[in-house]
């Protein structure tokens, strides 16, 4: 997933530099756009992560305990 993101940020970051000054505000969105969208499906993973892990027992204390910690993770996103 880092490589990923890694190999993505570092297109658009050359994508930006070849097309000139003009184009640096979108180039700079484009970037923000993945890095975001990169934030949240990284907290969906980790939120299906932790929900695997609940035990039968406390099922619903856990769920929801995964629930809130994918809400605050996908918050932290929308500030970056």
């Amino acid at each position: 997933m880092k490589l990923a993101l890694c190999a993505v940020l570092s297109l658009l970051l050359i994508g930006t530099a070849a097309a000139g000054q003009a184009n640096v505000s979108i180039g700079k969105l484009r970037l923000a756009d993945a890095a975001s969208d990169a934030c949240v499906a990284n907290c969906a993973s980790q939120n299906d992560s932790c929900k695997r892990v609940c035990p039968v027992t406390l099922s619903t204390p856990c769920l929801s305990a995964c629930d809130s910690q994918a809400d605050t993770c996908r918050q932290g996103c929308q500030s970056r």
